[in-house]
């Protein structure tokens, strides 16, 4: 009986062997596929806020571009971030709430 489960398992030798494996693969060391999932999201997220940044940049280059070209626009700028005013004019700030 003995002989027989040692033929068995010899058998089942290269099946081991790839269980083994796979389970090396899967859970142990810093190359595993659970940390290269990980590791793949957070690129993911990175590669997305990368986007954010890059419009972000763009959108205030057109603005800096513009205050350096068009004194309007840096009227409309100071009136509308700094609450400044003409003389012959008054303001009112309406807040929300919320």
């Amino acid at each position: 009986m003995r002989s027989n489960l040692k033929r068995y398992l010899f058998k089942l030798k290269y099946v081991f062997a790839f269980l083994i494996f796979g389970a090396c693969i899967t859970f142990v060391g810093e190359s595993s596929l659970i940390n290269r999932m990980e590791q793949w999201k957070e690129i993911t997220k990175l590669k997305s806020e990368i986007d954010i940044y890059q419009r972000r940049f763009n959108q205030d280059k057109e603005t800096l571009n513009s205050l350096k070209n068009d004194p309007e626009a840096l009227k409309q700028i100071a009136r509308e971030r700094y609450y400044m005013k003409t003389e012959d004019e008054d303001i009112f700030v309406i807040e929300d709430e919320d």
